[in-house]
């Protein structure tokens, strides 16, 4: 999954400031730079992905812990729930924002 997400945004930022998008690089730079719709977008994500950091850390060591037959420690469980709601929340901005910036680049 990091993979996956290290990719995407590599994929987004070259299209965004590769000069493959709207006309050219400067062109790019004025238009992303200056649309709030982008900026909450990429808050978001940058948000998601600070959360996702504490549950990814405790998995790889209840991983660890579980390869090395030791019982794993559970008593966070319900905040990484929550955290996991909050991220979903997150996710349904940045899916509202993309299809909004996608309408706003077609002149709807």
């Amino acid at each position: 999954m990091g993979i996956t997400a290290i990719v995407l945004i590599v994929t987004g930022v070259t299209r965004a400031f590769g000069g493959f998008e709207k006309g050219g690089s400067y062109c790019s730079y004025s238009y992303y730079l200056h649309e709030p719709l982008f900026h909450l977008k990429m808050t978001a994500l940058l948000v998601i992905l600070l959360i996702e950091v504490t549950p990814a850390l405790a998995l790889i060591r209840w991983r660890a812990a579980l390869a090395q037959g030791s019982a794993i420690d559970l008593t966070r469980a319900k905040r990484f729930a929550w955290l996991s709601d909050l991220e979903t929340g997150l996710v349904m901005i940045v899916i509202v924002t993309v299809i909004s910036a996608s309408g706003m680049a077609r002149g709807v």
